[in-house]
């Protein structure tokens, strides 16, 4: 019995070992800002620059340059009087770093912030105009090490 305890107590200082660096060298956390960024960690610039989000399909929805869009699970609709789709981002960016970053640039694009819900995962939602709409749900990936970000987004195309 003793040489089982000695054992497990071995192979726990082991793994430990083995993987205290992987999690220390992953952490996401940030002690201060850099210059030049708030403490969201999003870099404090214009809201139509390329510095602060990136354009994709949709040149009005701000996206932070720290996420990257996952291409196997977006999906983009367009017909001729209608633009929408699911865009998924995945990133080392926190939640809360996130609804704050959205909360923020959304309205800088004529976005109107009509609700929160806020739980495990957290759900904004957007309107612009009679018919644009905007869903973005945010949440922690498998063990905290990316968050995702799911945006659902409708609009009418100018004719």
């Amino acid at each position: 019995m003793r040489f089982h305890r000695r054992l497990s107590a071995v192979f726990f200082i082991f793994a430990l070992i083995l993987y205290l660096p992987f999690f220390l060298l992953t952490s996401c956390a940030q002690m201060s800002p850099a210059p030049g960024e708030s403490s969201t960690g999003f870099s404090q610039t214009a809201p139509g620059s390329e510095a602060a989000s990136v354009i994709y399909e949709f040149p009005d929805l701000p996206i932070p340059i720290e996420l990257e869009r996952v291409e196997d699970k977006t999906i983009m609709v367009k017909t001729v009087g209608f633009q929408g789709g699911i865009l998924v981002f995945k990133g080392r960016v926190t939640v809360v770093s996130l609804v704050e970053f959205f909360t923020k640039s959304m309205p800088m694009h004529g976005w109107v912030l009509d609700g929160t819900l806020n739980a495990k995962r957290s759900f904004l939602a957007f309107s612009k105009g009679h018919n644009a709409y905007c869903l973005i749900q945010i949440y922690e990936g498998r063990m905290g090490f990316k968050t995702e970000v799911q945006i659902w987004v409708s609009e009418p195309l100018a004719q």
